[in-house]
C-alpha cells in the first residue's frame, strides 16, 4: 500500500475559516510546557487579506492527517517588510494553558480539607476552566493525536486524590497557577498537561506502554529500511546525584513530632564512583508514604539527562506500512541502530516538535527519555 502525503489544516474554531498555502510551520506538543503553533505566510498581499483572521485572540484547531493536533489562541504577530526583500506575516498559536504558566495563584484559595481535585478547580477558576476541562484519563491525549487505541498498553498510573492539608497546600507567594498545581500534584505522583481539544489531561508519563513507532537508524545491513534522518543519545551524568534522602516530621500540628526518613538511590551513579548525595528538609512530609514518593521523584526530576535520545525524521508521522501514525508525546518508540548500544531499547517520547516549510520540507524532532528513567 503506497503511503500518502501527511496533511495539516489550520482552521478557525468557529469554522468560519481556515488558513492554507502557508510557507512555514512549526508545532510543539510537550509533557512539561503548553503547546503551541508558528505559522509563517510569504507573500506581499499576505497581511491585508488575513488581518481579519490573524487578529490576536482569534481561536484555532490545529489539525496533522485530520487528527486534532491542539486547540489555542494567537497571542502574537508580527508583519516583517522590506523595499527589496518583501513581506511576510508571522504568528503563533498558544494553548489557553500557557496563560497558567505566568498568571500568579490566588493566595486565597481554599485548602483546608481540600482535594487535589477540588485545588485544582479553585485555582485555575480564574481563567475560567470548570470540571469539564479537566480529564483524569491520561492516554487521551496521545490516542486523539495518534489515533491509535492505547487499551492494554500498560497501566496508566493510579491518581491519587488524598486530602490536602493547609500547610502542604497553601499557595506560596509569587507561584503560577501552573506552578502551584504541578507541585501539589507532583506530591502524587501527577502531572498535568495539554490535550488536543483544550483540556487538561491530569496523569503521569507512563513508559510502560507498547510501542508503537518502531524506529531505524542502521550504517549497514539494510539501510533502506531506515526510517529516521539521525538520532542521537545522549548520557549527562554531571547532574545526577548519586542519592536523595527526605527529611520530613510526623504527627499532625501542636503535637509531638517524631523524625521521617527517605531515601533513593541511582545504583549506576553510585556503581561508578560518582558519590554525591543530597539532602532535602521537607518538614510539610508527614507521612512516610509521602516521603518514600517525594524522594524517589526528587532523584527522577533531576535525572532526565542520564540517558536520551534526539532523533530527527522526515515526515510528519510515522508509516507502520498500513497507515500514517502521527508522532505524539506520551508514547513509547523501539530505536534499532548500530550505533551506540541502541539495538531495540525502548525510549518514552515527552516532546515532538513538527516543521514544514517550502524549502526544506517535513521534519519532525522527537525528544526522548530511557524507559525506567522519568519516575514520578
Amino acid at each position: 500500500m503506497p503511503r500518502s502525503p501527511d496533511t495539516v489544516k489550520v482552521q478557525l474554531v468557529d469554522g468560519s475559516g481556515e488558513i492554507d498555502n502557508f510557507t512555514s510551520l512549526s508545532i510543539t506538543n510537550s509533557m512539561t510546557e503548553p503547546s503551541e503553533a508558528s505559522i509563517e505566510f510569504g507573500d506581499d498581499y499576505t497581511f491585508p487579506a488575513l488581518s481579519e483572521h490573524v487578529a490576536l485572540g482569534r481561536q484555532y484547531k490545529v489539525f496533522v492527517n485530520g487528527r486534532l493536533r491542539l486547540t489555542g489562541r494567537i497571542e502574537s504577530e508580527d508583519v516583517p517588510a522590506d523595499a527589496g526583500g518583501g513581506s511576510v506575516t508571522r504568528f503563533v498559536i498558544k494553548t489557553k494553558l500557557s496563560d497558567a504558566c505566568f498568571t500568579s495563584a490566588e493566595p486565597a484559595v481554599k485548602v483546608k480539607n481540600t482535594s487535589i481535585k477540588a485545588f485544582l478547580l479553585n485555582i485555575y477558576m480564574p481563567l475560567g476552566y470548570e470540571e469539564k476541562d479537566f480529564t483524569l484519563s491520561p492516554y487521551l491525549s496521545r490516542d486523539l493525536i495518534t489515533g491509535v487505541d492505547s487499551s492494554g498498553q500498560g497501566s496508566p498510573g493510579r491518581i491519587d486524590l488524598e486530602p490536602l492539608k493547609v500547610d502542604q497546600a497553601k499557595v506560596q507567594a509569587s507561584e503560577s497557577i501552573f506552578d502551584a498545581a504541578d507541585r501539589h500534584l507532583r506530591r502524587h505522583g501527577l502531572i498535568h498537561w495539554d490535550s488536543p481539544d483544550g483540556r487538561i489531561v491530569v496523569g503521569a508519563p507512563n513508559d510502560t506502554q507498547d510501542p508503537i513507532y518502531f524506529l531505524r537508524c542502521r550504517r549497514t545491513g539494510d539501510v533502506h529500511l531506515n526510517n529516521v534522518i539521525s538520532v542521537n543519545r545522549g548520557r549527562d551524568w554531571s547532574g545526577i546525584p548519586s542519592a536523595v534522602v527526605i527529611h520530613g516530621r510526623s504527627g499532625k500540628p501542636g503535637s509531638p513530632k517524631s523524625r521521617i526518613t527517605a531515601f533513593a538511590r541511582d545504583d549506576e551513579v553510585y556503581n561508578a564512583g560518582l558519590y554525591r548525595p543530597i539532602i532535602i528538609s521537607a518538614e510539610g512530609i508527614r507521612k512516610q508514604s509521602l516521603a518514600d514518593r517525594a524522594a524517589q521523584r526528587e532523584l527522577s526530576a533531576r535525572s532526565k539527562n542520564k540517558d536520551t535520545l534526539s532523533i530527527e525524521t522526515d515526515s510528519l508521522s510515522y508509516w507502520d506500512g498500513y497507515q500514517n501514525i502521527n508522532w505524539a508525546a506520551d508514547t513509547v518508540c523501539s530505536m534499532d541502530s548500530d550505533t551506540a548500544s541502541l539495538s531495540g531499547q525502548a525510549y518514552y517520547i515527552s516532546r515532538v516538535t513538527l516543521r514544514r516549510d517550502a524549502g526544506g520540507g517535513d521534519m519532525a524532532s522527537l525528544s526522548a527519555i530511557k524507559k525506567g528513567v522519568w519516575l514520578l
